[in-house]
């Protein structure tokens, strides 16, 4: 699969399973779509957040394209929202 860019949003620190706030950009090859957990890299270590979308303003893409992570841990979606636990999907 190729590499595509995702947009994501973290988890509230303070609302758990709540997804809001702004939207950061990672690089992925895994298999997506908007609404699906991840495990995103931070500055500050691996935060759980949901994809928000897969668009990104072309004219911009060559610019952050070589500064974006990559994520490559996809959440069981159900499995966190039930019990808390984050098995890797």
């Amino acid at each position: 699969m190729n590499t595509i860019i995702i947009r994501v949003k973290y988890e509230n620190t303070y609302m758990p399973k709540t997804f809001d706030g702004k939207a950061y950009s990672y690089l992925t090859n895994l298999d997506l779509k908007v609404g699906d957990l991840v495990i995103a890299p931070t500055a500050y270590g691996d935060r759980i957040a949901r994809v928000s979308d897969f668009s990104y303003p072309d004219e911009e893409l060559d610019l952050i394209k070589p500064y974006l992570k990559n994520i490559e841990q996809k959440i069981d979606k159900e499995k966190y929202l039930k019990t808390d636990q984050i098995n890797v999907a």
